[in-house]
């Protein structure tokens, strides 16, 4: 019934042509009263409200629209149980296995290239016969079609565009009247409709990109108090995030106009995509001519503009989203003087680590510094050169933003490479630091999103060795070589490529760069759904420690996108991750871990694929609850000059733990301090000497969380 309601859908694609014009809020105009569709536009992205009235005797199986004026559709979203298909640059199918009945609505975003897109829709049942047809927009004449206007504040079922997690700041964080400010957002609805406002003004409107997060200039107004205020995120249900800071009064600045000197004002910090204006002074009327140049001094572009009549001018930029980083200067010439600006390209991650040497023997003590997000969590991870995790911490980002951590290597430690892996909320970043031998330069990659349409351009972030030469491979589901290139590393170790996934078919790929024997992989899908039919999901175990990390295994339909959710005992999600099966329906995921803050009790992993879904309860103690210890040896019998591998859990994060050998007159032979781990784990070696007497002995281990007690035989 599916495949043959699909093609009845596609023949009815080729009937649907025409021109139209564009109408902002514009409602929908049906040829028949069955269904009702009232639409409203915001910017690039248009949201649909399909009704089926309830004198209606049929479902609403399918919607078929198709936008004019040579316009494309560029992405979409729908409702829970229905899928899109994006049959041409300029048509979308919407089918559902759940049909919507009479006097029940669905709801359809999508994002075109037009800011006030023409679009014909028809909605079918599950016979294909056609329940209604209309047009949003202007007909061709300009003159709107006769339907009913309904503002975007009252649409019914809108989602939400502010969730718990969200977040974001400003930047500078006390800003000045007059002056220009960034504000960076994590964590929100992807394609989201938001404004910002300060206090009860709204200052500026945007749209956040397809992973929930925004980076937007806007400008703090002239006429603005100063003093304490609250900077607001609104979406279109009137959910907010706060931030509260203070505005500042602007710098007075007098110009004498029969002599003004000429200036250039820059920001010093840039990021990839980021939208600046450079200003100054000049003489009025006067020409000038601006000149960016890298770090060894080449012309890399050049511009020009003109000083108003009040000795002032102003040219906004967009850098480019692959522009190298590093230093560059930018000078301001008026044909007779020449004023210049240093500023730095930097990464577009929010994280920024470094760490106290690059090099350290097992044994010493790393610091790891970095700044980000200011009052949010962060989490960190180290991974040996094997590939296994020593060491995780959660920590608070202070209010100016800084971080600083320590991790104490063990005496015998593995030497080589370790990754520092920073993360908060969707932002991640590497550093590395080598433990008795400098460290190698690593390969990375991560794809921009995780499953893409045909007419997608997947982005590639590739790390590696300054100034080298890399060989991409993508291996295409059933492992055959889909796509090479070579890839020239920029002379700060990063690059960013992009290719065409057109002649790609849905299944799940893989990306594969290599140097000689170094290699690195990322998975990514081509068309996915979600719609999975059932799920089943498992861990490892179901009971957890604070700290501890979750290894997750499951199945469903092959190739399809699930989500992850882990949520806390207090209904707050924790962490939420897509993922997807594989050609055997298998899914996998270790990314995710009980914070070392959390709360204590019954925590819940959800997996979801459309309608479908599946909730695990796991149950979360805290690891005071009782400190263990355990020997290598069962049982621990030892002789003299053998190595005792002594180990435990529950010592409490990060404190001091007491070690003692007693004798059988429970008198302290030996006492060693070691500091326990993130997550209350401790481990130490102890070589019982030659010269010990045979008899039996106490191994006690003592911290903030208690005392426990063990016996070994020594002969």
């Amino acid at each position: 019934m599916i495949v043959t309601s699909f093609r009845a859908i596609l023949l009815l694609i080729l009937l649907v042509s025409s021109t139209f014009t564009s109408l902002i809020f514009t409602g929908a105009h049906a040829t028949t009263n069955l269904v009702t569709v009232t639409a409203s536009n915001n910017d690039m992205i248009t949201t649909l409200h399909f009704t089926n009235n309830g004198k209606n005797i049929s479902d609403i199986s399918s919607v078929i629209l198709q936008i004019g004026q040579g316009g494309n559709f560029k992405s979409f979203k729908s409702d829970n149980g229905w899928f899109g298909i994006k049959s041409s640059p300029n048509t979308l199918t919407f089918s559902s296995t759940n049909p919507t009945k009479p006097g029940q609505s669905v709801n359809f975003m999508i994002k075109t290239d037009q800011s006030n897109p023409v679009i014909t829709w028809k909605a079918l049942d599950s016979n294909n016969n056609e329940l209604g047809s209309g047009e949003i927009g202007k007909s061709s004449t300009g003159t709107p079609t006769n339907s009913t206007v309904t503002p975007e504040n009252q649409l019914p079922n809108k989602p939400p565009g502010v969730l718990d997690g969200s977040s974001f700041r400003v930047i500078p964080a006390t800003p000045r009247t007059g002056t220009d400010v960034r504000v960076i957002g994590l964590s929100f609805a992807a394609t989201a409709s938001l404004d910002l406002y300060i206090g009860a003004n709204k200052i500026n409107s945007f749209t956040t990109n397809d992973k929930g997060n925004f980076i937007i200039t806007t400008k703090i107004p002239d006429d603005q108090l100063i003093g304490s205020v609250s900077f607001l995120v609104k979406d279109q249900m009137g959910n907010s995030k706060i931030f509260s800071t203070i505005i500042q009064e602007a710098r007075q600045r007098v110009i004498v106009n029969q002599n003004i000197p000429l200036t250039v004002v820059a920001d010093t910090i840039y990021h990839r995509g980021d939208t600046k204006t450079v200003s100054g002074t000049a003489t009025p009327g006067i020409t000038l001519t601006i000149t960016i140049l890298d770090s060894s001094g080449k012309n890399l572009t050049t511009f020009t503009t003109t000083a108003d009549k009040t000795g002032h001018y102003s040219l906004t930029r967009t850098i480019s989203i692959d522009a190298p980083f590093g230093s560059y200067t930018l000078v301001v010439s008026d044909g007779k003087n020449k004023v210049s600006k240093s500023n730095n390209i930097v990464t577009t991650h929010q994280i920024l680590l470094s760490t106290s040497q690059s090099k350290i023997d097992p044994g010493q003590t790393l610091v790891i510094n970095g700044t980000s997000i200011s009052n949010q969590p962060i989490s960190f991870r180290i991974i040996d050169p094997t590939g296994n995790q020593v060491f995780a911490k959660d920590a608070n980002v202070t209010s100016d933003g800084k971080i600083a951590i320590t991790y104490l290597t063990d005496s015998a430690a593995v030497k080589g490479t370790y990754k520092v892996i920073a993360s908060q909320g969707t932002d991640q970043v590497i550093a590395y630091f080598g433990v008795g031998e400098n460290p190698v330069p690593q390969l990375t990659l991560s794809m921009d999103k995780l499953n893409y349409q045909n007419v997608d351009k997947p982005v590639i972030n590739i790390s590696g060795p300054p100034s080298s030469t890399l060989n991409l491979v993508v291996i295409d589901p059933s492992g055959k070589q889909k796509f090479a290139d070579t890839i020239h590393v920029d002379s700060n170790g990063f690059v960013i490529y992009s290719f065409n996934v057109t002649s790609y078919t849905p299944g799940i790929y893989a990306a594969v760069i290599e140097r000689g024997n170094n290699k690195a992989v990322a998975n990514f899908a081509i068309g996915l759904q979600t719609g999975s039919g059932s799920i089943t999901m498992k861990t490892i175990k179901d009971t957890y420690l604070l700290g501890d990390n979750i290894i997750i295994l499951g199945k469903s339909n092959p190739n399809t996108i699930l989500r992850i959710t882990l949520t806390d005992p207090n209904s707050v999600t924790v962490k939420s991750q897509d993922t997807f099966t594989d050609k055997t329906g298998i899914f996998s995921s270790t990314d995710f871990r009980i914070p070392g803050d959390g709360s204590i009790g019954i925590w819940k992993l959800e997996a979801t694929s459309g309608v479908n879904h599946i909730g695990l309860d796991l149950t979360v103690k805290s690891s005071h609850e009782g400190i263990s210890i355990k020997l290598d040896k069962i049982p621990p019998i030892y002789s003299r000059g053998d190595i005792v591998t002594i180990s435990g859990t529950g010592a409490g994060h990060s404190v001091d733990t007491i070690i003692k050998i007693l004798d059988t007159n429970s008198t302290q032979i030996l006492s060693l301090d070691i500091p326990s781990t993130s997550i209350g784990d401790f481990s130490t070696l102890w070589n019982i000497p030659v010269d010990f007497k045979p008899g039996s002995y106490t191994i006690q281990v003592k911290s903030i969380t208690g005392q426990v007690t063990i016996k070994i035989s020594i002969q």
